[in-house]
């Protein structure tokens, strides 16, 4: 049709063909073709002086360049018609306009323009009384301070947006602001009101007949049973996302929750299950190209395999993740390989390359500003100064660890050294400290209810006790 209303010269129904096949090809993912063909139409509604419509085609344009990655063209064409949308006095096309320039400015984590962008498209939207544009305003607005970890904030956005919609009777960006919610409660550790706001948001995207917002709202639902170590329900969960993802061949998602099971089976033990499902997640994220997640998967599978004291294997998935996420630039990730890299060498006797790696990962976590991997890596160096029979520099970095498990308040951890720096005193045959030492660390996993720590100190504490006679 196109090619007969340029064979008669007819230009207004010819740009508006290109649009329509514009629009195909966009949907398809073919974004070259499309892009071809809005600037077919763009290029005539210019020749013609059609603004209005000229402007909506450098708009879509935007959007291809945006989806492309291509975030300096896409500024470029949403800056255009903003332009164009304020000289012509149109303030819906103006604000529409704006709110994509937020969108993009998101995507490239340019959070106080994103914001800026946002504010300006609400208030204009409620100048013209669009309530639907000002609640999607409001909630991409609450998107930036939740990607900024300002959750007080984000949460108050996201039930300003949630009510508008809820008035406007637009059900599904409703369950959207309901899931996001969620996400803010699960971000504050509020576990009890993210499940309400997940379980709330997952029956309305089922009562719509929306896939990708049951199976997002289902998988949340598996981080929340999961963090309250009640992994039987996360394991539903997780099935439940992962075969929804698999129908609608969402292949990254599929993986996510693939690479969840995975660790649900390896806190439970159930070690064929895991490497079943890291390998599943594994292979999906390399044939979709997600570097993280490979990355993800592939330090999980040597987890199984260094606690099943397959090492080799364990050292060489730890190698894989921890190249990967030096490419990506993800230094926690590297961090975390290269410590897990340190636990394998020490569990091979090669102490001193698990202390080249434990200071490495200690570095690393520094730098970063986590505590908790500084406090692990100061462990670490410490069992390799014990095994080395080093006790004084052993002592140093148990004490190291000892002082930031105790701000942390992290108690399971701090009885662990404690423990470790009983075994360092009854290897110097200093049994009155090693009994002071272990009994506090029998005391704290009492009240903990962690009955193994307990009975594993009562054993050593009647040994002690039978060398002190």
């Amino acid at each position: 049709v196109r090619d007969i209303y340029f064979q008669i010269g007819d230009q207004v129904n010819f740009a508006e063909s290109a649009k329509v096949l514009g629009d195909a090809y966009y949907l398809q993912g073919t974004y070259s073709k499309a892009e071809e063909s809005y600037i077919q139409a763009r290029d005539i509604y210019s020749q013609i002086k059609d603004w209005l419509r000229f402007a909506q085609l450098v708009t879509r344009l935007g959007d291809v360049y945006r989806t492309q990655g291509e975030h300096s063209k896409a500024e470029e064409s949403y800056i255009q018609t903003r332009d164009i949308y304020s000289q012509i006095g149109d303030q819906l096309g103006f604000a529409k306009s704006v709110a994509a320039l937020g969108d993009m400015y998101q995507m490239r984590r340019e959070y106080t323009k994103a914001e800026e962008s946002y504010i300006q498209a609400r208030d204009i939207y409620s100048q013209i009384g669009d309530q639907l544009g000002v609640a999607r305003s409001v909630q991409n607005l609450g998107d930036v301070y939740a990607m900024q970890s300002e959750y007080s904030k984000a949460q108050e956005l996201y039930i300003q947006a949630r009510d508008i919609f809820s008035r406007v009777g637009e059900r599904l960006d409703f369950a959207e602001s309901v899931k996001r919610l969620g996400d803010v409660y699960y971000e504050q550790e509020e576990y009890s009101k993210s499940e309400e706001t997940y379980i709330q948001a997952r029956d309305i995207f089922s009562q719509l007949g929306n896939e990708h917002g049951f199976g997002e709202s289902v998988d949340r639902l598996g981080d929340v049973y999961r963090m309250r170590n009640e992994y039987s329900k996360a394991e539903e969960s997780y099935i439940q996302a992962r075969d929804i993802y698999s129908q609608a061949k969402n292949r990254y998602r599929f993986a996510q929750s693939a690479k969840k099971l995975g660790d649900v089976y390896r806190v439970r033990r159930e070690y064929s299950k895991a490497k079943e499902s890291y390998i599943q997640a594994r292979d999906t994220f390399s044939q979709v190209g997600d570097q993280l997640g490979l990355a993800q998967s592939v330090k999980g599978l040597g987890d199984v395999y260094c606690v099943q004291e397959e090492y080799s294997k364990a050292e060489e998935s730890y190698i894989q993740g921890r190249n990967i996420y030096s490419q990506i630039g993800d230094q926690f990730g590297f961090a975390q390989s290269v410590k897990a890299l340190g636990d394998v060498y020490g569990m091979r006797d090669e102490y001193t390359k698990a202390e080249e790696f434990y200071t490495q990962a200690r570095d690393i976590y520094s730098q970063i500003g986590f505590r908790r991997g500084c406090a692990q890596s100061f462990e670490g160096i410490g069992r390799v100064h014990s095994s080395r029979g080093e006790y004084a520099m052993a002592e140093e970095s148990y004490l190291e660890a000892q002082r930031i498990y105790h701000q942390l308040e992290d108690m399971y951890s701090l009885a662990k050294i404690l423990w470790y720096r009983g075994w360092l005193s009854r290897d110097q045959a200093l049994y009155g400290a090693a009994e002071d030492l272990v009994g506090e660390a029998s005391t704290i996993f009492g009240k903990l209810g962690a009955e193994q720590g307990v009975e594993e100190c009562r054993q050593f504490l009647k040994e002690v006790r039978s060398l002190m006679k």
